[in-house]
């Protein structure tokens, strides 16, 4: 059998791993909301060890230590404890206990892939009103059969392009808040994806985006039955 030393060292052991595993997410956030550590700071942060009185972590080639307070009595209250210090972590940092981890893209959903299709499409078509004009590949392969509909794309294209792009600008804005909201950064390819969606068809983004977080906090209450 081996000795409590030993067994210490495992527990241990396991923790350590199983955080940096499973709950990367978590350490970022101990290290933002206890030692004012910043996200680009956190991007790449592991914990390195864990004792009954402290959690040592490895962040940009620092060393960062957070007391856990009062100490645990035995390493059976991790799992307790580490649960606690994260709810108090997302408290402080006003986020949610969702974290997005994935990106849901547009074509599984047909009316998502539809829009999206339509705004790329606006987007590239209004971009330039030379489109609308003889020479132009739009124009000779499609547009010249519809000369009156080809005259008024022309007459509104500064237009259109314009509204549609500060309307999705705006869009992308509320989309980064509630990305960071949800424990993303810049520096998560996933983040970007979601930007860009956002950007290109708007509402439908948004849309797949709550489902997501909707499912994930149905899977958390059914573990607490």
């Amino acid at each position: 059998m081996a000795s409590p030393e030993a067994q210490d060292v495992a527990a241990k052991q396991r923790i350590v791993n199983h955080m940096n595993a499973d709950h990367s997410d978590s350490v970022r956030r101990y290290l933002e909301a206890f030692s004012g550590m910043g996200s680009y700071q956190v991007r790449n942060a592991r914990m390195t060890d864990i004792t009954l009185n402290d959690m040592k972590f490895d962040c940009c080639g620092q060393q960062v230590t957070i007391p856990l307070d009062p100490p645990m009595k035995s390493y059976r209250e991790a799992r307790e404890r580490a649960v606690q210090l994260d709810k108090d972590a997302l408290r402080l940092l006003g986020r949610s206990d969702i974290t997005i981890t994935k990106y849901i893209p547009p074509w599984v959903h047909l009316g998502h892939l539809f829009n999206f299709t339509t705004c790329l499409i606006t987007y590239g078509l209004f971009s330039r009103p030379s489109h609308f004009q003889p020479g132009s590949v739009p124009h000779d392969m499609l547009l010249h059969h519809v000369p009156k509909f080809t005259k008024f794309c022309l007459t509104i294209q500064p237009y259109l392009i314009t509204i549609m792009a500060a309307i999705h600008a705006f869009e992308t804005v509320l989309m980064v808040r509630k990305l960071r909201r949800h424990s993303l950064t810049l520096f998560d390819g996933v983040f970007w994806a979601w930007c860009a969606s956002a950007f290109v068809e708007g509402i439908t983004a948004f849309q797949r985006l709550d489902t997501f977080i909707a499912n994930k906090q149905s899977e958390k209450e059914a573990k607490k039955h």
